[in-house]
């Protein structure tokens, strides 16, 4: 495998957050989507992208490990989910089939991971839980210290709906746009604060090493669906609420009132007779079963500015 000198985007960004101003970021976005974009119109989709396959030197940026990636013109939808449970969309946790929209959802976490230094959901364990809370809607934290449009867009990109994500050329030419104003225009100053900035403490269960999720995912599923014919609507919806907000404001005040009172009267109606039956899943998983299957690598080039 080639060597490249600032490594992988994970360390590229760990050793050198506060180092690298908006304007970089943004060319090593655009290098990336560029290469992305060129993948898409192949009518190759990538189905494993996240921040430990993307790579820089000084002068270029590549897309590695298409070793699962398949054609977008296939039917077949493969059995076997594979990959790191932040970086997938959620479709493909709900048996839909990979597209490339499912690469912009994985693309929208790496703008995270670009505006805040950090890999996505690091606070949680990558197990069945997270699986479910992302089908529901959970995505990371938003933070403000961004160029103009650049939230905006990272949220288009990690829409729960596949039809309203952005395509690689919109991206591209947004993040060209985004690049030009801040290289000439209005350059975005990044402000310190715990929100940003790389974590000294690593979450052991949290397991950014692409690996076989299909069982896990099919537990996830089946508890997901028994949760919503036996529990409370309102409570779950309210738990998994109050933890982190979700995607596109969904949980506002002004409902808050609205969603007491209905819950009430749904207790009120149920005669107090309502309980939940506890489930009890057995996830036969073997953690360390080795799943190399014999990993190609390609990589896009691309010559940077920088």
């Amino acid at each position: 495998m080639p060597y490249y000198c600032l490594g992988d985007l994970t360390h590229y960004l760990s050793n050198n957050f506060y180092n690298i101003s908006w304007e970089t970021k943004l060319f090593k976005l655009f290098f990336t989507m560029s290469g992305l974009l060129k993948i898409h119109q192949a009518k190759i989709i990538h189905r494993d992208l996240h921040s430990g396959n993307i790579f820089f030197d000084k002068n270029f940026a590549y897309i590695g490990d298409l070793g699962i990636s398949r054609s977008a013109t296939e039917s077949n939808n493969d059995n076997e989910k594979y990959g790191i449970i932040p970086y997938m969309a959620p479709e493909i946790f709900q048996g839909q089939k990979y597209t490339e929209a499912s690469d912009i959802y994985s693309f929208g976490m790496i703008m995270w991971e670009f505006m805040t230094g950090r890999r996505p959901f690091g606070d949680e364990i990558h197990d069945i839980e997270l699986i479910i809370k992302i089908c529901d809607g959970l995505r990371p934290p938003i933070v403000t210290n961004a160029p103009e449009g650049y939230i905006e867009l990272m949220k288009e990109c990690w829409h729960s709906d596949p039809a309203k994500r952005p395509t690689a050329e919109d991206i591209y030419w947004k993040i060209n746009k985004m690049r030009n104003n801040e290289s000439y225009i209005n350059q975005t100053k990044i402000i310190e604060s715990s929100d940003i900035g790389p974590v000294t403490i690593n979450n052991p269960d949290a397991i950014y090493k692409s690996r076989p999720l299909s069982r896990m995912i099919q537990s996830a599923m089946s508890l997901r669906n028994s949760r919503s014919q036996t529990i409370d609507p309102f409570y779950y919806y309210q738990k998994n609420a109050d933890k982190r907000k979700f995607e596109d404001d969904s949980v506002e005040d002004s409902n808050d009132n609205e969603q007491s009172i209905k819950r009430r009267k749904f207790l009120e109606n149920e005669n107090s007779d309502y309980f939940t039956k506890e489930i009890e899943l057995d996830i036969n998983m073997s953690s360390n079963q080795s799943h190399d299957k014999g990993k190609q690598i390609y990589v896009y080039k691309y010559m940077s500015a920088l």
